[in-house]
């Protein structure tokens, strides 16, 4: 392990990266329903430059406040940080537009294939070898998706958009997949301002220009964009939960923690919109966890069985 490897890393600890992964996921919650909040007083593109501008400008802040010289957060991985930008840019983007036209809690659960996307990567990028177990993983997630996709298709007001917010969310879930595999490559090399410094000034110069015209277009108000300056400042805080979680342990042992955040999700839905799952999604989101523990948990025995 290289010095700066040391810096950054933090011992194992289960208990604390949980806590700190289920904080991360309470707080993005109504982020990703911000589509849903807005309900067409804003288009997806502004509220996810809001994210990141805001988000910027938060972290701005904190290094102004902590004094922290700017040549001293000058990164050599800042090809890295343009890639997690763009994925982080694409998935949230798609993951706002899946949870507007979807039960936030469907929508959610069809992007939690991300695991079963991330395995792909794995053999497809780093050739793994995808076992059986993988594959039955696979086959089970997928199985779970037809069916929300199912029921989204005989749901009522959802049903002449389920189609385009299924493909959003599978889309939000390649795309998380990929930003995972890179948080969890730079968390253990640079420190939290830096990492979050680089996503959300490369993402909000990203969209800038597009955002700015399609303010100009439709006429937006500075008083609207203000009611939504929240998601910046709330992401970062999240974003910092997730970190420091992987810092002090593996995607293997947090990935079946995240997938708590359909019952989340579920919750928000329901006390904010009376959302009710039908029994058909809510099987369909089980199975989805299911799969995805059945990817996980093993691999989180192993790691835990070589550390004793």
């Amino acid at each position: 392990m290289t010095q700066n490897q040391l810096a950054y890393s933090r011992p194992e600890n289960t208990i604390a990266a949980i806590g700190l992964a289920v904080a991360g996921m309470a707080a993005f919650t109504p982020i990703f329903a911000a589509g849903k909040i807005a309900d067409g007083l804003l288009p997806v593109a502004v509220l996810v430059w809001l994210r990141f501008l805001g988000g910027a400008l938060t972290i701005g802040t904190v290094a102004v406040v902590k004094r922290v010289p700017l040549h001293s957060r000058l990164s050599g991985l800042w090809k890295l940080h343009l890639m997690r930008a763009f994925c982080a840019v694409s998935g949230l983007g798609c993951s706002i537009y899946a949870a507007s036209v979807l039960p936030l809690a469907d929508a959610t659960a069809i992007s939690l294939t991300k695991g079963i996307v991330a395995i792909a990567l794995a053999g497809l990028v780093l050739k793994e070898v995808i076992s059986r177990k993988h594959w039955a993983a696979g086959a089970i997630c997928i199985v779970g998706a037809l069916m929300i996709v199912r029921s989204t298709e005989t749901g009522g007001e959802y049903s002449e958009l389920a189609l385009s917010g299924v493909v959003s969310a599978l889309l939000a879930a390649i795309f998380m997949a990929c930003e995972a595999l890179i948080i969890r490559y730079i968390a253990q090399r640079e420190d939290t301002v830096t990492i979050l410094a680089y996503v959300n000034v490369f993402a909000a110069i990203l969209l800038a220009g597009p955002v700015l015209w399609v303010i100009w277009l439709h006429g937006i108000s500075i008083e609207t964009l203000i009611m939504f300056a929240w998601i910046g400042p709330l992401a970062i805080f999240g974003q910092a939960l997730n970190i420091s979680a992987y810092r002090r342990a593996g995607a293997a042992t947090l990935a079946p923690v995240y997938y708590g955040s359909v019952v989340m999700s579920a919750i928000f839905g329901y006390v904010f919109w009376g959302e009710v799952p039908s029994s058909l999604a809510a099987l369909g989101a089980l199975l989805i966890i299911a799969g995805g523990l059945v990817l996980t948990l093993p691999a989180s025995s192993r790691k835990s069985a070589q550390t004793l």
